[in-house]
């Protein structure tokens, strides 16, 4: 059987919908991952992205195929090219090959502003999603019904991300992230913003804010800091994530402050701006 053209209805239409079945395994893994992450507030979890698939498959349609068009497409093209250029024969390892080196260049991108750490992670994570679409795709368009095909893959796909996920974690391969359990006494100290703000927590109940942002500096950025003095509280709780350190000093924070970081390297954290999407004011010790 001759091989099938690259450039036809056939793959485009088993491409896009092979992006749109795969991203949902994509959604499951990185919120995995996130639950294990040093997060302000706990991760939602995989369950948390469920509600969310409907609305994905609706919409996402677009999205999809302009993701075959500008990248699974190409690379299969260059990988059918680079086989029978190189060793004659048009070999599915020549996918991930290809895959690869798109990747090494569009992770420059996000590596300018963060660095080869982040280059090394979107270079991984995208070679490993272009090359799983790329290589169902060249493998369903050449099968009889290829979109259910495709379909049952992408079923299979989720099933297994979200069985393996929950065997890590409950087996303790993993632990998810929580905030540290601390005291009162824990917090007493100097903390810092990183940018010459400090704040001061005496033993004694007493706050001292010098050069720190305040509550305001959401909607006025170009306010030079909040210094004060007055008096800090904290707040236990069960659960880690509800610990909370409410600080009057200046008017600066009205709201309550939660606790981050790890025991060994604890952190103050202050949300602000779009509740929705909030922002963090975190200060070390």
């Amino acid at each position: 059987m001759a091989p099938h053209p690259v450039w036809s209805t056939r793959p485009i239409l088993v491409s896009t919908l092979a992006v749109l079945l795969m991203a949902p395994s994509a959604i499951e893994i990185a919120a995995f991952v996130e639950m294990a992450r040093e997060t302000p507030t706990r991760a939602d979890g995989p369950g948390m992205s469920l509600p969310a698939l409907p609305f994905l498959l609706l919409v996402g349609g677009p999205v999809a195929l302009a993701c075959t068009v500008f990248a699974v497409l190409p690379t299969w093209s260059a990988a059918r090219w680079a086989g029978r250029a190189y060793t004659g024969r048009d070999a599915w390892w020549w996918l991930p090959v290809v895959a690869g080196c798109v990747m090494a260049v569009v992770a420059l991108w996000p590596a300018v502003s963060g660095g080869p750490v982040t280059w090394w992670w979107t270079w991984l994570c995208g070679t490993a999603a272009l090359s799983a679409v790329t290589l169902l795709t060249r493998w369903a368009v050449s099968r009889a019904h290829p979109y259910r095909k495709v379909v049952g893959a992408g079923a299979l796909s989720v099933a297994t991300v979200i069985g393996l996920g929950a065997l890590v974690y409950g087996t303790g391969l993993v632990d998810e992230y929580a905030p540290p359990r601390v005291r009162g006494s824990d917090l007493a100290g100097t903390w810092s913003d990183g940018r010459g703000g400090t704040l001061r927590l005496g033993a004694d109940g007493r706050a001292v804010a010098v050069g720190t942002w305040g509550d305001h500096f959401a909607s006025d950025p170009s306010h030079d800091g909040c210094e004060g003095t007055g008096t800090w509280r904290f707040e236990p709780d069960d659960s880690p994530w509800l610990q909370t350190v409410g600080i009057d000093a200046g008017d600066c924070w009205p709201g309550k402050w939660t606790v981050g970081g790890t025991a060994a390297d604890p952190k103050l954290h202050y949300e602000y701006g779009d509740p929705d999407s909030p922002d963090w004011y975190t200060l070390t010790r």
